[in-house]
C-alpha cells in the first residue's frame, strides 16, 4: 500500500486507513505536536532546587536527579522519585563533558534517564543529543563538567521548559496583559484602529511593548525652548517604531517655512522632542544634519550643510533631545547649542535609543 493514514475508527484496505497505531507511528505523529520540554511552565521567579529534574553531585562518580515530568520524542516520561546516575570518573589529564539526557529507545521500548559520555580534550565540548525517529531520541537535562584527575563534577542545567501560550486581544492589550501570568506574550491586534499592532511581554511588574508589528507610527515632534508663536511656523514630521524591549527607532524632519526659528534668550540650545522619554542611565547621542540651501536673510550666516548631534544627557529621563552643532565661526570651540533653524532650512535627525521603560 503506497498510502497509509491513521488513526481512524475502522480499517480500510482500499484507502490505506488503519485504526491500530504502532509505537513508531505514534512517535511519527506525537513528536510533531510539540517540541521536547519539561512539563513545567516557566512563569515568575524560582530557584533551581524548585525546578523539575533538579540535579546534585553526590560524589565524583554519582549525580542525583530529582523527580520531574517531560515530553520527549513524542512520548511522556515521569520520574517519581530521585534517581542516582553513575558518571564515569575522569583519571585523564584533560577534562571531559558528559550530558545527562532523557532517552527514548524504541528498541526496548522505553524512556529512561541516561548519560551520554563526552570526549576528553583541553577544551571539551558536551556531546550532541541524538534525535532519530524510530530509534534513539534524547532530550538534554544537564551538562556535567568532569575535571581531570578525578575531581568532583560541576553541573549546568540544559533542560528546555515551556512558557505560557501567547494570547491576542482586539484592543486594550496592555491593561489586559497585566492580568496574565508573568512571561506571557500578548498581541494587540488593534481591531478598532489604524493597524497599530503591538507585541507585549508580561514582565514581573507589568507588560511592556517588545515590538511594533504594524507600519511605522507618525508623531509630531515639538520644538523645545521656542515661543508658543514659533511652534506652528515649522513643519514638523516624525516617525517611530518599537523594535525591541525598551528600544525605539525614530526619525524626524523639521522645516522652517518662512522665518528663522530661534531659541529663547533664556536657553542655550534649540531642542526637539522624542516620541517617548529616553533612558538617562548613561546618556545617549544621535546623528543629524541641517540643509540650509534656500535663499535666506542676513541673520543667518550658517553653512549650507552642517552636522547635528542630538544628546540626551545622563541624569533624568526626558523626551527633550538637545541639538548641538559645530561652531561655524570658531571650529576650535567644538560643539555649541544650536541657536536657530534658519528660514527655509530643514533639519533631519534619526537614530535608535533605549526608552526609559524599565526602572533604573
Amino acid at each position: 500500500m503506497a498510502e497509509i493514514s491513521y488513526p481512524f475508527t475502522t480499517d480500510n484496505a482500499t484507502t490505506g486507513a488503519t485504526k491500530a497505531v504502532s509505537e513508531a507511528q505514534w512517535q511519527n505523529m506525537a513528536h510533531l505536536w510539540g517540541w521536547d520540554r519539561v512539563d513545567r511552565t516557566i512563569a515568575g521567579q524560582t530557584s533551581s532546587a524548585n525546578l523539575p529534574f533538579s540535579t546534585n553531585v553526590v560524589n565524583a562518580g554519582t549525580v542525583q536527579v530529582g523527580p520531574g515530568k517531560a515530553t520527549v520524542g513524542g512520548f511522556y516520561y515521569e520520574l517519581t522519585s530521585a534517581l542516582n546516575l553513575a558518571i564515569s570518573t575522569n583519571t585523564a589529564d584533560t577534562p571531559r563533558k558528559d550530558l545527562i539526557v532523557i532517552r527514548v529507545d524504541m528498541a526496548k521500548p522505553a524512556v529512561n534517564l541516561a548519560v551520554r559520555k563526552g570526549i576528553n580534550a583541553a577544551t571539551p565540548l558536551a556531546p550532541n543529543p541524538v534525535r532519530q525517529v524510530g530509534g534513539v531520541w534524547e532530550m538534554p537535562l544537564c551538562e556535567v563538567s568532569i575535571p581531570a584527575g578525578g575531581g568532583l563534577p560541576a553541573l549546568s542545567s540544559r533542560a528546555p521548559y515551556a512558557i505560557p501560550d501567547p494570547v491576542a486581544y482586539p484592543w486594550n492589550a496592555e491593561a489586559s496583559a497585566s492580568l496574565l501570568p508573568a512571561n506571557t506574550f500578548a498581541y494587540d491586534m488593534d481591531c478598532n484602529g489604524p493597524e497599530q499592532i503591538d507585541e507585549y511581554f508580561t514582565y514581573l511588574d507589568k507588560p511592556r511593548i517588545t515590538r511594533g508589528l504594524g507600519p511605522t507610527r507618525k508623531y509630531t515632534p515639538s520644538l523645545v525652548n521656542v515661543t508658543a508663536l514659533q511652534q506652528p511656523l515649522a513643519d514638523r514630521e516624525g516617525r517611530f517604531r518599537w523594535i525591541g524591549p525598551s528600544t525605539i527607532w525614530f526619525s524626524m524632519r523639521i522645516f522652517a517655512r518662512t522665518i528663522d526659528i530661534k531659541r529663547l534668550d533664556s536657553s542655550w540650545y534649540l531642542g526637539v522632542s522624542l516620541p517617548y522619554p529616553a533612558s538617562a542611565a548613561v546618556g545617549q547621542t544621535f546623528h543629524g544634519m541641517v540643509q540650509n540651501t534656500s535663499p535666506r536673510g542676513p541673520a543667518s550666516d550658517m553653512p549650507n550643510y552642517f552636522q547635528l548631534t542630538g544628546w540626551t544627557p545622563v541624569g533624568k529621563a526626558t523626551t527633550t533631545l538637545i541639538l548641538l552643532y559645530p561652531n561655524h565661526k570658531t571650529p576650535a570651540a567644538g560643539l555649541d547649542g544650536l541657536p536657530m533653524l534658519p528660514s527655509g532650512a530643514s533639519l533631519v535627525i534619526s537614530g535608535v535609543y533605549e526608552a526609559a521603560d524599565f526602572p533604573e
